[in-house]
């Protein structure tokens, strides 16, 4: 059957109501194809009348529904960026989606394959704009469980995508421990494939050590889920990379953020308690990290990642020394702001000229698609 007939688009706007939650079986699904069915050419407005009666059980889901539709058949009234979201990314399956449905598709295509039915109805595209749409959408605004679990998931499999560029290819050298067989074997066409000029090979370069240090004051609790399972991702790809959090005081979290199950992290986070309490001491526990565990774990190749929105009680003279300090050290400093993400906060607001010196990079942390951009500096760093 083809991909852009009514009962294929149908079956899968089904789908996606049932993962919204929508308590919806196979009966509604064959009524819903049945509704549509009795419109010819189909109608959008019957449609989402049909649909609405037959999926909709309760007021909360009635109320629902318009914007569920609107999303699905025509995302594409919210004009989307031509360069791949985080989400397409992630997940290459998202984008070749988009552009597989750029033009009349979806209820378009099915409702008028002849494109006189497409002025009306606008450019319609495939689900994949919805992930498009949440991964830029700002974390603290995402109110359903299910799309911020969604995001997590997906923020986390954005950090283990720096695996394969920390790791790709490796160089030929004379020597070495390890025959590029390729490159023996072509330089050995001359003796018949007898090994007599060996060649060999090594790693290009060896994954710096990574230091996340994450704000999880009360100011940043709406951040806290999206940016711990990045975090999580993080250590997975670094190998001795080390996790500490702070509030007024600096925790070492590196064998929680090692937890297997992403559900056992979250319980193990929420029964520390002294975890997560109100007030913000950012330059005092930079300067306790400074002491206690700098000398340990950060050196030249070492690449330190700080997460605050830089509520700090304490002065921000006191906070410079203190990254001043860290500076001497590392080889490179990131610092991600949820802040920047919002309208009319920018970096000049955020961090003075003599902080902003000792950054190699500063930039958002609010949505998934902010966290790729830091995740591309990281895999080149």
């Amino acid at each position: 059957m083809p991909l852009d007939t009514p009962a294929v688009r149908i079956a899968d706007f089904v789908r996606a109501l049932r993962r919204e939650g929508f308590g919806i079986g196979v009966q509604e699904t064959l009524d819903a194809l049945r509704a549509a069915s009795l419109s010819d050419p189909l109608d959008a407005e019957f449609l989402r009348t049909g649909l609405r009666a037959l999926t909709c059980h309760d007021g909360a889901q009635w109320h629902r529904f318009d914007a569920l539709f609107e999303n699905y058949w025509f995302p594409a009234r919210a004009p989307l960026p031509d360069e791949p979201s985080a989400a397409e990314t992630i997940d290459p399956r998202l984008l070749a989606r988009r552009r597989q449905h750029d033009g009349l598709t979806g209820l378009a295509h099915a409702m008028d394959p002849d494109n006189t039915y497409s002025k009306e109805i606008h450019q319609i595209g495939a689900g994949a704009s919805r992930q498009n749409t949440l991964s830029r959408s700002d974390f603290r605004f995402l109110t359903d469980r299910r799309d911020q679990r969604g995001i997590e998931v997906l923020a986390e499999r954005l950090a283990l995508r720096i695996r394969r560029r920390l790791t790709r290819r490796r160089r030929e050298v004379a020597r070495g421990s390890r025959i590029h067989m390729r490159r023996t074997m072509r330089r050995n066409l001359a003796t018949g494939g007898l090994p007599v000029y060996l060649r060999f090979m090594e790693r290009r370069r060896e994954p710096p050590r990574l230091v996340w240090l994450q704000d999880v004051s009360h100011s940043m609790a709406s951040y806290s889920p999206l940016l711990t399972r990045f975090g999580r991702g993080l250590l997975r790809v670094f190998p001795d990379a080390e996790a500490f959090v702070f509030h007024t005081r600096l925790f070492r979290v590196t064998g929680l953020y090692r937890e297997v199950n992403a559900d056992a992290l979250r319980k193990r986070l929420e029964a520390r308690n002294e975890l997560w309490l109100g007030g913000t001491r950012i330059a005092e526990s930079l300067a306790s990290f400074n002491q206690w565990y700098a000398g340990r774990y950060v050196d030249r190749r070492s690449i330190v990642v700080i997460l605050s929105d830089g509520m700090d009680s304490d002065s921000p003279e006191d906070l410079i020394e203190a990254v001043r300090v860290l500076r001497q050290r590392a080889h490179r400093i990131l610092w991600l702001n949820p802040l920047l993400g919002r309208d009319g906060i920018g970096v000049a607001e955020e961090f003075p000229p003599a902080l902003r010196e000792m950054l190699d990079f500063i930039g958002p942390a609010h949505s998934l698609h902010s966290l790729a951009r830091a995740a591309e500096y990281l895999a080149s760093a």
